[in-house]
């Protein structure tokens, strides 16, 4: 009997000053099993030593090729032109601080495979306290989406046990180690300054997994939990303990002041690209009351960030006709019937 062909699945991963966690993330990488693959590394502006490890890396591996941007062109931007080089026909999006279970992939091309409904795989993803420092607290087991529109990863900061080990379906996949199928990614892509894109230029970097993941859904894509995929994660942002908009405001408060004034215009630009208008009329009373508190905790606590509004208003017209393109995309129906919910 012959042998099944093995997957193939390109990684892609954009450096940023990493240099501290690439051992690990890259010989994780690298000791996947059961896969062909390939890892596409974009380094962006690192002024660590991330360039010498990654060339280092490609000269003894031949699955590896590397970019050296030479400036900081953002996650985004980053993770597009890999993608756009992709020859996978599973993409995924790596970020530098994750460290992958050895057969993490097989498990996630396994699901692909076996439901061409799926676009997306969340595995369960722990906590990785520093290079090598894993833990069984959880990062992420996927996103959640609210009625107000605030987005948290589901089950962060829990400890992992049974109730965590059961497979099923999420609103979206996470940012840390979302994977993807290629096929997906392309008939999502929308308009952008330098062509078609799957992840927002616009954004830089944060929210554009969410934009991503709510994209997809709108295209009809499902996101699939598979609790065997393991991965860790050491977040640099931290997010709520717990789901209340007490502990979302509470969180993004100990993050740094550019990744808050960042985290806000994104949120707002992507509701825009992504927000159904029936569904933002059943939903306004939510909607206007976080949008609100947001606007009062920005002029009573936290007035450095309004500083973002003119990024905002500069990028408000391309947004809108993303939103266009997408309603475009998805009245053409490339997949199933998407679910009505945004």
């Amino acid at each position: 009997m012959s042998e099944l062909p093995l997957p193939e699945v390109t990684v892609t991963l954009v450096v940023h000053d990493g240099a501290a966690w690439l051992p690990g993330c890259l010989a994780s990488v690298l000791r996947q099993e059961e896969v062909h693959l390939e890892l596409l590394i974009l380094d962006s502006g690192s002024s660590d030593d991330s360039v010498a490890l990654l060339r280092a890396a490609a000269a003894a591996d031949p699955r590896i090729r590397v970019i050296v941007a030479g400036e900081n062109v953002g996650y985004a931007r980053g993770q597009d032109r890999l993608i756009g080089e992709a020859r996978g026909a599973a993409i995924l999006l790596l970020n530098q601080d994750v460290e992958l279970d050895p057969r993490f992939l097989v498990h996630a091309c396994a699901a692909l495979a076996a439901d061409p409904e799926i676009g997306s795989v969340q595995g369960r993803i722990r906590h990785l306290a520093g290079p090598g420092r894993r833990e069984d607290l959880l990062d992420t087991t996927g996103l959640v989406l609210h009625r107000d529109r605030r987005v948290t990863s589901r089950a962060q900061g829990m400890a992992d046990g049974p109730a965590h080990a059961v497979p099923g379906e999420v609103w979206g996949a996470d940012g840390p180690a979302p994977v993807h199928r290629r096929a997906a990614l392309l008939a999502a892509r929308l308009p952008g300054r330098d062509g078609p894109e799957v992840l927002d230029g616009d954004f830089f970097m944060y929210k554009e997994d969410v934009d991503l993941a709510w994209r997809l859904r709108r295209l009809g894509w499902r996101t699939a939990y598979l609790p065997d995929a393991i991965a860790w994660h050491g977040r640099s942002a931290p997010g709520p303990a717990g789901t209340g908009a007490l502990a979302a405001v509470r969180a993004l408060r100990s993050a740094p002041p550019w990744i808050r004034a960042l985290s806000w215009r994104n949120q707002r630009l992507m509701q825009v690209k992504n927000d159904p208008l029936p569904a933002v009329l059943r939903d306004l009373p939510w909607i206007a009351w976080r949008e609100l508190a947001s606007l009062a905790l920005l002029l009573v606590a936290d007035p450095r960030r309004l500083a973002i509004l003119p990024s905002f208003l500069r990028l408000l017209p391309g947004a809108l006709r993303k939103r266009r393109a997408l309603a475009r995309l998805a009245a053409a129906g490339p997949r199933p019937q998407a679910d009505p919910r945004p």
